[in-house]
């Protein structure tokens, strides 16, 4: 499961530096299509909840339990109903007898599946988005448009916000840096530097600069999108050399809401800086 874990992360890398490197020095750049092989599916380790319902074989509730068997998984008395309930989300014609196998099991293991059900109904239901990092004072959680419709669409939205502010906080000093500091540009021998806007926009950078960044983007979209890895309902790579992440929930949910604040500030800065370095020809610096 670690190695399975490092090599979905490893690949969210991958796209940045085929990107950089097709861009840069083979422009322009073809793309030949290859064949990704499906990983062979292991159902020792495999569960419900984490295979797609496409790639697993349609198999009875019997076949299941000699798989289980053969593999040395002991018997217990919620296996049937597990495995029947688990069938009846690809075939609803199962749901009967679900409720029979359901109706088999003893009256307190029926009193927790239901207090258990209830709870996640309960809990689904009670979410807040006031609770989340991000939310601040004075604005609270802020969505005056109304998107944010339910528990998906706000995480949808979440992402999306972190990976902008990541983007933008790195943008912001980038172009700040390099209307100080442009070796690259100023050895393009394309005429006096102007600014890092005007720097991207001259023939070369056409060239070189865009096919390199839609290659790095395009690919680095499909590899979060399709690769699995933990931590990807919140958008986090494991990327913390440093170890800065602290292990108290509440302290690292104050960590996440400084990074969206800054990520947030950020946004509204480098649309500053693109737009003014645009309009008046010169730096901002």
């Amino acid at each position: 499961m670690a190695a399975e874990t490092l090599s979905g992360k490893a690949l969210l890398f991958f796209p940045l530096l085929i990107g950089f490197t097709l861009g840069v020095f083979f422009s322009p750049v073809l793309l030949s299509q290859r064949e990704v092989e499906t990983p062979a599916i292991d159902m020792r380790g495999a569960s419900p909840m984490s295979v797609s319902c496409l790639r697993v074989p349609a198999i009875s509730v019997n076949a299941m339990q000699n798989t289980l068997r053969k593999n040395g998984v002991p018997f217990s008395p919620m296996e049937k109903f597990a495995l029947t309930s688990f069938a009846a989300t690809r075939n609803p014609a199962m749901k009967a007898q679900a409720k029979e196998e359901f109706s088999k099991l003893d009256h307190v293991t029926q009193a927790k599946l239901k207090k258990l059900s209830k709870d996640l109904v309960v809990r689904a239901a009670a979410f807040d988005p006031e609770d989340m990092a991000g939310v601040s004072a004075p604005l609270g959680f802020w969505d005056p448009a109304g998107f944010a419709k339910d528990e998906e669409s706000v995480a949808q939205y979440r992402r999306a916000e972190i990976k902008h502010g990541r983007v933008c906080m790195s943008s912001s000093l980038g172009m700040l840096v390099a209307d100080k500091f442009h070796p690259i540009f100023d050895n393009w021998n394309e005429g006096p530097f102007v600014s890092s806007m005007a720097s991207h926009f001259s023939e070369t950078a056409t060239k070189n600069f865009w096919p390199a960044f839609w290659i790095m983007t395009a690919g680095h979209e499909l590899a979060t999108t399709l690769a699995d890895y933990d931590g990807k309902e919140e958008f986090d790579y494991g990327f913390d050399p440093l170890g800065l992440t602290p292990d108290d929930p509440e302290k690292a949910k104050e960590y996440k809401t400084m990074e969206l604040n800054h990520g947030r500030w950020a946004m509204f800065c480098a649309a500053g800086i693109i737009a003014q370095e645009l309009v008046t020809g010169t730096t901002v610096i």
